[in-house]
């Protein structure tokens, strides 16, 4: 279920909030002395954001799915602050299991929200990394405190973090060792986890960073592919360049997306809803579709196909028999007399043309050339006609408004 934008801003705010207590749990653990009073505000802070965060859940729980027991007791526990109502530090890290809300927001904005995943899912992998480090480094702190002659300079939160990044990064100095049979332990387990983790995050980061720009990597593959057919099949090097460039046009314009593949991926509903959003204004703009209904919009908003044409295309030649009607998304196109030289309108972005032969079946009375790259939107007279067929009188409407306009005798 996706979440309204207060919902939205809501876990944004939880997601902050948790990770302060996270770090302030972790931290309370270092040091014996009393925190600073601006640190005590900020913990109280996001303590009542916690408890707030129960009773917005509770109400929503109805409406959404149950509150089980579970969830209900890690929200409690992350919303009482030990350390500054009890004195307690240990009970403070049973807080950290709210970090398992931050999963389940970060799930929900990567499957709903996020239009660039490989950017997410590095800052996703940034934001635990980050925080692994962070706790890593307080063990070792807490660990160093219990060794005789390691405090002052020798045992600071800094030192403990730059040894967790150089053990876990298996860099290793050797300036700061274990001193003890625990710390030997801990260590251990540091560099085990190092071991473990080092090559999943390289492998990742490289995954990911392959994929910030996974368009541009279906280009480059096309091309290639294009490329050797076009030199196994010994294309002019005219017609070569002529492909390269609608590829290219493709790729700078639509990202190298087929719209009607991705239109025809989509549920019924949804494939409605994004035609309409995306063909309505040039649908309207022809006087025949005046007074339409919303939906013989639509429908034929839903039959209109993308086409592209490069520069000098001849979209249709006249004389020919017409069976679509255009209409320009982007570029210009001009309208040639018979003769094919004399240019007698030139058309752009969110005008028509073909509708004569689509109504009426005449012959094409022009020729009509791509000025530079066009997208257009083609519909077809069979296709039309069904759906004129479910709406006779605003057919027969359309039909004596074009005879009226190509002088045709009505029938």
């Amino acid at each position: 279920m996706t979440q309204s934008p207060l919902s939205r801003t809501w876990s944004f705010v939880m997601v902050g909030a948790t990770t302060v207590v996270a770090i302030l749990s972790t931290l309370h653990l270092l040091t014996a002395d009393e925190p600073a009073p601006w640190v005590r505000v900020l913990e109280y802070v996001v303590s009542l954001l916690m408890v707030a965060d129960v009773v917005v859940r509770w109400k929503a729980a109805p409406r959404q799915r149950a509150y089980g027991p579970a969830w209900l007791f890690v929200d409690l526990v992350a919303a009482m602050p030990f350390y500054l109502f009890f004195g307690l530090r240990l009970p403070e890290l049973l807080r950290l299991g709210k970090l398992l809300r931050v999963v389940e927001s970060m799930k929900e904005w990567w499957s709903h929200y996020v239009d660039k995943w490989s950017t997410f899912r590095l800052l996703y992998f940034g934001y635990w990394i980050t925080l692994a480090v962070h706790v890593l480094s307080c063990g070792w702190f807490a660990l160093r405190a219990l060794t005789p002659g390691t405090h002052g300079v020798e045992n600071t939160y800094i030192r403990a973090l730059y040894w967790c990044v150089t053990t876990l990064t298996s860099v290793g100095y050797g300036d700061i060792i274990p001193l003890t049979n625990l710390e030997t332990l801990y260590a251990v387990f540091v560099m085990a986890t190092g071991v473990g983790v080092y090559g999943y995050v390289i492998g990742n980061i490289a995954h990911i960073i392959a994929n910030l720009h996974p368009s541009r990597v279906r280009y480059v593959e096309t091309m290639e592919g294009i490329n050797a057919f076009m030199e196994y099949r010994g294309l002019p090097a005219a017609l070569q360049r002529r492909i390269r460039d609608f590829y290219s046009y493709r790729w700078e314009k639509r990202l190298g997306f087929d719209e009607s593949a991705i239109l025809d991926d989509l549920s019924p509903s949804l494939q409605s809803d994004v035609s309409l959003f995306l063909k309505r204004d040039v649908i309207e703009k022809v006087p025949f579709f005046h007074g339409a209904t919303d939906e013989l919009i639509r429908e034929i908003a839903l039959a209109m196909r993308p086409q592209v044409y490069m520069p000098g295309d001849l979209i249709f030649r006249a004389g020919e028999k017409g069976a679509e009607m255009f209409f320009i998304g982007r570029g210009q196109v001009e309208v040639l007399a018979k003769d094919g030289v004399t240019v007698q309108a030139t058309l752009s972005d969110g005008q028509f043309f073909g509708e004569g032969s689509l109504v009426l079946g005449q012959p094409r009375s022009a020729s009509v050339r791509a000025i530079g790259f066009c997208d257009l939107y083609a519909l077809d007279k069979n296709v039309f006609e069904g759906i004129m067929s479910r709406y006779p009188d605003f057919a027969e409407h359309i039909g004596a408004m074009m005879r009226e306009r190509f002088g045709q005798p009505r029938s």
